[in-house]
């Protein structure tokens, strides 16, 4: 239906593609040029499976960001923000899938937009959702690496009676870590995609063990009331505020979502696996990330101590919930060990949808970004682009941890835009059968793709408004929500590259018109 040869699928020519439209829009061509495509059939349904969780891993993010959201509703701002935000992911997968399954290219939304837009502002606003999505993969990759940074420097500190942990401790912890994937990513992951299913079952297993350690560990547990009707506004808002501000952490637990969509050039069957492998990883995430947060409200002894401390919170958490420091310690340990594996897959991704944006001469040096290397078979480049915003971001941390704090509160919001974009154009078009072909892989019933369409429009749109709302009122420099100057700053560096690069040279692609055989 989209490519040039009429009846066959666009998905299944995967990544021997690139995507470039000439002058006239109408053209949606396929430019086989070896040099800047690697190798398919590097991820069977599996392991993309494995590593789409991986990357969200919502357990081990309601983990990290358990603090703000016992201040901002406390243990029913948790529970039940989990049940909401679950029920809008699903339906981000589901729509965003449907896209997929018709269109599977490592470029996801930004492509989406481009082929959904129409003509007077397809380039503006494919481009602008392209850039979203590279910020979103940075803040992601930079949230991921801190987070793990800070872990290590915890158990370090909990070891060694008397250590400070310092912030230059843990910048050069991060910049080792970041080092590390990028090394991996170069030289090892094309060669060994089982890493992803090693931190699959590696992040399922601590899950469990975890899980089953706090039940068993937690002899005292806190009553039902405690868990499921308390209400903690530490705010300043009204509960109301306070509770929609609190979804950004269980929001956070499927954070990643789109690393399928971007890898769907490397795997078998990207337009059926892609969207199964989005669904699957918010059913594992809701199951893991649900009962964990349950446990450990079952299990805390003192959520004073969790919502007022300045130290490291999961690692406060394991101390409370195990009873046994030496427990938490252990546990932190299988943390770090685990997260290395989020890091290279993060980093994966990220450098995959860099490398699609520079296929459509989105960036600049984009020559140089959409090469691939004939023997790692990586595309290098835009590997080091992803690895150099992460190092640079690091350089931020030595001089603001608030600067840090905002880049990573920014990862939410950024991918939420690069999701909704498409979708509101998938509602422009009214789900026309010119762009969701009848017969895609995946389908979703007419009035239920509607259903679901709508529904992330409508919460996307609340929740990039919340947000953005500083968490304290009266607000303070340092309480203050900083995540509207990331967006401030992401907007001008994507300015800028359209004022040197994209504006003379980025097309996204778009339908062949004569192509369309349905």
């Amino acid at each position: 239906m989209m490519d040039t040869k009429g009846e066959s699928d666009y998905g299944t020519k995967s990544l021997e593609q690139t995507h470039h439209v000439q002058d006239t829009e109408s053209n949606y061509l396929a430019d086989n040029n070896a040099t800047n495509s690697p190798k398919k059939m590097q991820l069977n349904a599996f392991t993309l499976l494995c590593m789409g969780f991986v990357i969200c891993n919502s357990w081990a993010g309601i983990s990290a960001s358990l603090q703000l959201a016992l201040l901002q509703g406390g243990p029913v701002t948790l529970v039940y923000s989990i049940i909401i935000s679950t029920t809008a992911y699903f339906a981000i997968a589901a729509s965003l899938g449907e896209l997929a399954s018709v269109y599977p290219t490592a470029g996801g939304q930004y492509h989406f937009a481009s082929i959904l837009a129409p003509p007077s502002i397809r380039r503006g606003i494919s481009y602008a959702c392209g850039i979203l999505g590279i910020f979103s993969w940075v803040a992601i990759s930079v949230s991921v690496t801190i987070l793990i940074a800070e872990t290590l420097m915890a158990v370090v500190a909990a070891t060694h009676e008397g250590f400070v942990v310092e912030a230059w401790h843990i910048f050069l912890v991060y910049e080792a870590l970041a080092f590390l994937a990028f090394i991996y990513n170069v030289l090892a992951l094309k060669r060994a995609p089982w890493t992803h299913i090693i931190g699959f079952f590696l992040t399922i297993s601590i899950f469990l063990i975890s899980f089953v350690s706090i039940l068993a560990r937690s002899h005292e547990k806190q009553p039902s009331s405690f868990v499921w009707v308390t209400f903690i506004n530490e705010t300043g808002w009204s509960d109301g505020v306070c509770f929609l501000s609190g979804l950004s952490t269980s929001c956070y637990m499927y954070i990643g979502l789109d690393a399928a969509m971007h890898m769907a050039e490397e795997c078998t069957e990207p337009e059926k696996t892609v969207p199964r492998t989005m669904l699957a990883a918010i059913g594992i995430g809701f199951v893991t990330g649900f009962a964990y947060a349950v446990a450990v409200l079952y299990g805390i002894t003192d959520i004073e101590e969790i919502m007022t401390t300045t130290g490291w919170i999961p690692y406060l958490v394991n101390v409370q919930t195990l009873r046994s420091t030496t427990m938490a310690n252990a546990f932190a340990t299988l943390a770090i060990i685990m997260a290395i594996f989020i890091i290279i897959a993060s980093q994966e991704a990220s450098s995959r949808l860099a490398w699609s944006f520079a296929r459509d001469d989105g960036l600049l040096l984009s020559k140089f970004m959409q090469r691939v290397h004939p023997k790692l078979d990586v595309p290098i480049y835009s590997l080091i682009l992803s690895w150099s915003l992460v190092f640079i971001c690091g350089l931020i941390y030595l001089g603001s941890s608030t600067a840090i704090t905002a880049l990573i509160g920014s990862a939410v919001i950024l991918q939420q835009l690069s999701f909704v974009i498409p979708i509101i154009l998938l509602l422009y078009q009214k789900r026309s059968k010119k762009f969701l072909r009848p017969k895609r892989a995946f389908k979703l019933p007419d009035i239920v793709g509607w259903i679901a369409n709508i529904y992330v429009v409508v919460f996307c749109t609340v929740t990039l408004i919340f947000f953005n709302f500083p968490i304290f009122i009266p607000t303070t420099s340092s309480s203050m929500n900083y995540t509207c100057v990331i967006l401030g700053i992401a907007l001008v560096l994507g300015f800028l590259n359209w004022l040197l690069h994209a504006r003379r040279y980025y097309h996204g692609p778009v339908i062949d018109e004569h192509a369309i055989s349905h």
